[in-house]
């Protein structure tokens, strides 16, 4: 691979969404067919998809197939995201993870803003998610 190759050379998606990722190409593809194109055995594969987690290499290789794939085949959702923050702040009282889930939120708009895009509808979905419910700043005595 080249220098400007937008290929990961270190893992960079979490583990539940590159499981997610090759449970529906190994459907849409066939196991074996995946395994021989990622360089692994089916069984490795299949071991993977039930959970295992993969070594540091394996896991680059695995990375690197999906992004070679180059397609989405359907955009992030609402109930994705806010399970995988619920994942990832599992050690967090529920007001900080759902703290850390409108800042995540707002990062996203932010990130597409500065690049002039319009956030995506699952990213304006995201944000009516995890907006503040409850009485307005302007309510409170």
């Amino acid at each position: 691979m080249n220098a400007g190759s937008a290929v990961p050379t270190l893992p960079t998606l979490p583990v539940p969404l590159l499981r997610d990722g090759f449970a529906r190409e190994a459907a849409r593809l066939s196991l074996r067919r995946v395994a021989r194109e990622v360089g692994m055995s089916p069984n490795g594969l299949r071991g993977f998809l039930g959970g295992a987690i993969p070594r540091s290499l394996t896991r680059i290789r695995l990375e690197r197939w999906l992004a070679i794939q180059g397609k989405v085949t359907r955009p992030p959702n609402v109930g994705q995201f806010v399970r995988l923050v619920n994942e990832l702040s599992v050690d967090l009282p529920p007001e900080h993870t759902l703290g850390l889930g409108r800042a995540l939120a707002g990062l996203l708009v932010e990130t597409y803003e500065a690049r002039r895009l319009s956030p995506p509808r699952w990213v304006q979905d995201l944000v009516r998610y995890y907006r503040p419910r409850g009485k307005a700043a302007s309510e409170v005595a």
